[in-house]
């Protein structure tokens, strides 16, 4: 229906490594690589790591279905490739600068999201082969040329805007074509992140500074941390991470270990993840070994129960339940710390909610909640529904201009790929 779009990358991109082959050199067809990039190498493994998931998300078994999946695999391949030019090209654009904040906010939901799907951190870890903490700093590298092709797509969006005439072309060329509408629920949600008691985060830091101090008595810091630790992808291996270089872990660990000497075991600190006690085992140039130990900040039914009142309170104090336009502002303006699915939602599809909203009652308007899900509560506010119906350009027309805008865009993009490898050293061995 309308040309691949190549900045779903965050699918197809992932374990992508440099190995500096020079444009000019030839490359001999070895075992392992899949294709050649300027300077950017993609493995086999890679593609098949890409490809497997894919199929997994398709209900294609690559054992029982192995043409299928020989199509998958060359899909993913050639869709890696052409990110990767993509990213080329994206290079010449000198006014594209990235948030280093924004990075890590897309690194942490991509990996929560890859951890989901998985089912748990110890499964990624055996689908990949790899430990957490790689895995991490590989997602982080491809993010960042991720986010930098988004921004670059993004300006070319303005050059992308179909008319009037444009979007009743795409629909009469497509409208036998497209799928019923399914039921839609306009609502807004408010995420309230659960906050712990004070005096837990003493008891942790206090607990680590006694872990650290049991250092000096002989005590090893790999047995504390298999026995103490509660990072499930390092606890087994003493807390090991290994070598890394800056950009591959959190801000904040990055900070306090960077800044040891060998040998030294830092104070507690804390990240997204919980407490640590990092331990600088060596420094090779611009790279450090480490070993941490990590407690988590857990949440329990007093925590919960206190944030329930406290989520109540607030929505008292700003009469959300006399005005429906302050909850909605609120959902849309209101900054929480920690918040990761908050705002005003139209016409959003039933089968894309998040699981929680799916159990509520979608077509039983006014507010509802607070709803537990994870490690937050959620106030929800449906104002609208809409049951399953055919497309038309009254109903949709927000959405195919949209469609059509992302044709052209596709059509721009396709050309631009075209013409780019003309220039590029680009060679494909699978």
């Amino acid at each position: 229906m309308s040309s691949r779009f190549f900045v779903g990358l965050f699918c197809f991109s992932f374990g992508l490594c440099q190995f500096g082959i020079q444009k000019q050199s030839k490359v001999e067809t070895v075992d392992g690589v899949a294709a050649v990039v300027e300077n950017d190498v993609i493995l086999k493994s890679d593609v098949m790591q890409q490809a497997y998931m894919v199929a997994q998300q398709q209900g294609v078994d690559p054992f029982k279905q192995p043409q299928t999946f020989e199509s998958i695999f060359s899909s993913v391949l050639d869709q890696m490739v052409d990110n990767l030019i993509l990213y080329q090209i994206s290079l010449k654009d000198t006014n594209i600068v990235l948030d280093p904040l924004a990075v890590e906010e897309s690194l942490k939901k991509e990996l929560n999201k890859r951890i989901e799907f998985a089912g748990s951190a110890n499964k990624l870890e055996d689908l990949f082969g790899e430990p957490l903490s790689m895995i991490r700093a590989k997602l982080r590298l491809e993010i960042k040329k991720a986010l930098r092709i988004e921004r670059f797509t993004g300006s070319l969006y303005q050059e992308s805007s179909p008319s009037v005439l444009d979007v009743k072309n795409f629909y009469n060329t497509f409208k036998d074509s497209l799928p019923l509408l399914e039921n839609r629920v306009s609502f807004s949600v408010l995420e309230w992140p659960i906050v712990v008691d004070d005096s837990k985060e003493v008891s942790i830091v206090s607990f680590l500074n006694n872990l650290k101090d049991s250092l000096s008595f002989g005590v090893s810091f790999s047995d504390l941390a298999k026995r103490h630790s509660e990072d499930v992808g390092s606890s087994s291996s003493g807390g090991a991470l290994g070598f890394f270089v800056r950009g591959s872990l959190f801000p904040e660990y990055e900070s306090v270990a960077f800044g040891l000497s060998v040998g030294e075991v830092s104070s507690p600190f804390k990240t997204e993840l919980g407490y640590h006690l990092v331990l600088l085992e060596d420094r090779v140039g611009e790279k450090i070994k480490t070993s941490h130990i990590l407690k988590r900040v857990e949440k329990g039914a007093v925590d919960i129960e206190k944030n329930r009142e406290s989520l109540d309170l607030f929505l008292s104090e700003q009469g959300v339940y006399n005005s429906v336009e302050t909850f909605d502002s609120l959902c849309a303006h209101f900054s929480v710390d920690k918040a990761s699915f908050q705002g005003v939602f139209r016409n959003t599809p039933t089968s894309s909610l998040p699981p929680f909203l799916q159990k509520i009652s979608l077509d039983s308007l006014g507010f509802q909640g607070p709803f537990l899900e994870k490690e937050s509560l959620f106030f929800v506010r449906v104002f609208d529904y809409k049951v399953s119906e055919k497309i038309t350009l009254e109903n949709y027309y927000s959405e195919l201009f949209s469609l059509t805008q992302n044709q052209l865009m596709g059509n721009k993009i396709v050309s631009l790929i075209n013409k780019e490898k003309e220039a590029l050293y680009v060679e494909k061995f699978y």
